[in-house]
């Protein structure tokens, strides 16, 4: 199916919903990965809305978004949570996922789930405990923040490591003329390091996603709220 939506001042929407997932497939118009909705004009904020979203989850850097406006231009009818994913002053995070030159790449993640599960975790509770309607999970561009996060979620409702590493690819092909994506050579980093994004979104599976989250503080009862949410039948 083509899950790729126009809502006009965005480049890189689509829709979750299609995926396979274990027994069942992603129910379509529960969840949307996206760039920043701060990027959407009056008429892609009606599109956002008449798709059904009442929450923006906006996943953002301690340190560098530390301003309080976190998506301008929202609606009142749409819920916008804020999620502070990284913080751009930790050490750690610089030397593992920025100065390894792993940034901008699914080769951060399992960097990113095993120092910062909490911070993983509250991003997927974000999500699971969100009002009735669809959730758009977003950052800036759509791909690195917002791939961690949908690469967590479709990994709780089981869906395949090769199908969320397409996924991802997909916003490679989106972002081509986007000129905040531009100066992040992320093929030439996978490249550099010997990996495929399959080897690289594998090995952040091979972490074990679920119990690194619950090790952060996701309660299992939100991984049921997030699979009942996210999860339909064939």
């Amino acid at each position: 199916m083509d899950r790729a939506l126009a809502w006009d001042g965005c480049v890189n929407v689509r829709d979750l919903g299609g995926l396979a997932a274990g027994d069942g497939v992603t129910r379509s118009g529960a969840v949307v990965r996206s760039d920043s909705p701060d990027r959407l004009s009056e008429a892609g904020w009606g599109s956002l809305m008449h798709y059904g979203v009442k929450t923006v989850v906006a996943l953002r850097t301690e340190g560098i978004d530390d301003d309080g406006a976190v998506v301008p231009g929202a609606p009142k009818e749409v819920t916008v949570e804020r999620v502070l994913l990284e913080d751009s002053r930790d050490l750690r995070f610089q030397r593992l996922c920025i100065e390894s030159g792993w940034w901008a790449t699914p080769l951060q993640w399992a960097v990113m789930l095993e120092h910062w599960p909490d911070r993983c975790a509250a991003a997927v509770r974000a999500v699971a405990r969100a009002r009735s309607g669809g959730v758009v999970v977003s950052c800036g561009i759509g791909r690195d923040r917002t791939g961690l996060v949908v690469f967590l979620l479709l990994s709780l409702v089981g869906v395949p490591v090769d199908v969320i590493a397409s996924d991802w690819a997909l916003s490679m092909e989106c972002l081509v003329a986007d000129p905040v994506a531009q100066g992040l050579p992320v093929s030439e980093i996978l490249e550099s390091q010997g990996a495929s994004v399959l080897v690289a979104v594998q090995r952040a599976s091979d972490c074990g996603v679920e119990h690194r989250l619950i090790d952060g503080g996701l309660d299992r009862n939100d991984i049921e709220l997030l699979r009942a949410r996210l999860i339909g039948t064939r």
